[in-house]
């Protein structure tokens, strides 16, 4: 099993106001899934996508990831796991605007320091035409539509073979020809090369193509 959430609960404290985000929520991922986590807005979701991802912290319950309890690990340490375990992929994009498209998806290469530059031109490279994102190497981010950035994040995400890739309404900012195209990707992918992958979405194009739905209302699993 790649992922264990056991008993994990979160509530958000704003002045006098306490709102419990997730209630006892419970799951396992397995290596090479496909998972929806769904749900409408204010379900969840999101807290609990950056909750697996170290994002976030729960006020109680456990997360095992890869066999390992991060329960007491250290802000330091959880900063290394989101370095080496997972790529992520925004809604909004994230991308550095000063930074060409190479040097976005270089980046997770650099900050893991283990490759020659030899071979992280190689890693960037491969994993640009991957995306389909071949000879735009030296254009900016507000040079490409949004199709495109969000194959750079894509791209950025699994440059470094992740475990895991979290994604968060990756189709929430494109039309409808440009989200199926960018599913039918990261499909593939999931498929081909077995990256796992999972999401945080309200949309249905998503979902229909998850191998696993988890739906959620009012921070709670009501599958």
């Amino acid at each position: 099993m790649l992922l264990n959430v056991n008993g994990i609960n979160k509530t958000y404290h704003s002045g006098d106001v306490d709102f419990q985000a997730l209630y006892d929520i419970n799951l396992d991922i397995e290596k090479g899934e496909f998972t929806a986590l769904c749900g409408p807005s204010g379900s969840g979701k999101t807290t609990l996508l950056n909750i697996i991802g170290c994002l976030d912290s729960a006020d109680s319950g456990e997360l095992v990831l890869d066999g390992i309890s991060l329960t007491d690990k250290t802000s330091d340490e959880l900063a290394d796991l989101r370095r080496d375990y997972f790529g992520f992929i925004f809604q909004t994009y994230n991308l550095i605007p000063v930074l060409t498209v190479y040097e976005n998806v270089e980046l997770p290469l650099k900050l893991l320091k283990k490759h020659s530059p030899d071979e992280t031109s190689t890693m960037v490279f491969e994993t640009l035409k991957k995306v389909g994102l071949e000879g735009l190497d030296k254009r900016r981010p507000l040079e490409l539509s949004g199709g495109q950035q969000q194959r750079v994040s894509i791209a950025r995400a699994l440059v470094k073979n992740p475990k895991m890739v979290l994604a968060d309404e990756p189709t929430a900012n494109l039309d409808t020809k440009t989200g199926e195209t960018i599913v039918d990707l990261m499909k593939d992918m999931n498929e081909k090369e077995g990256v796992t992958f999972v999401f945080s979405t309200h949309d249905s194009l998503i979902m229909d193509h998850a191998k696993k739905t988890i739906n959620l209302r009012d921070g709670k699993i009501a599958n």
